[in-house]
């Protein structure tokens, strides 16, 4: 697959993650059904964070990620744990809209580049661009079966 193609899948991808934040107000973005650990909140600001995250601690390149949001919504955190103001929906929804454009600006022409450590055996930052697809789904997972328990309780 060529870098024009991740690209590509990238931008597929994040449009069905917005997909899912379409109709959701602030109060439904922070329920969290019995057997769910994070709200839906959570998982997209968890989507964002941790792409910029792996690309910057394992990857090597030098991604800013806004200032709380690692210790809102980096792996091991949650709703329960926060102090403070939290991201609106509306500005999650800015960064994540913002993230693609923003990735292929910083990482082209350098997903061949050796990784400064591997993560999970992935070695270089294409790799690991293309786990955090495989991440986001996931979670996009934990949002619909979010929502749908919300609908049979």
């Amino acid at each position: 697959m060529n870098e024009e193609q991740i690209f590509q899948q990238i931008d597929m991808i994040r449009q069905n993650t917005l997909n899912e934040m379409e109709g959701l107000s602030e109060q439904e973005a922070d329920q969290m059904p019995a057997g769910f650990n994070n709200s839906i909140r959570w998982n997209l600001a968890h989507i964002y964070t941790v792409q910029y995250l792996l690309l910057s601690n394992y990857g090597g390149k030098n991604i800013e990620t806004p200032s709380r949001y690692p210790e809102l919504f980096a792996p091991g955190t949650k709703p329960a744990d926060w102090e403070g103001e939290v991201p609106t929906l509306d500005k999650i929804k800015q960064h994540l809209e913002e993230q693609p454009a923003k990735l292929k600006e910083i990482l082209s022409g350098q997903l061949d580049d050796k990784a400064t450590e591997p993560f999970m055996s992935q070695s270089t930052v294409g790799e690991i661009l293309n786990f955090t697809l495989y991440h986001e789904g996931m979670h996009v997972g934990v949002i619909k079966g979010i929502k749908k328990a919300k609908k049979s309780v």
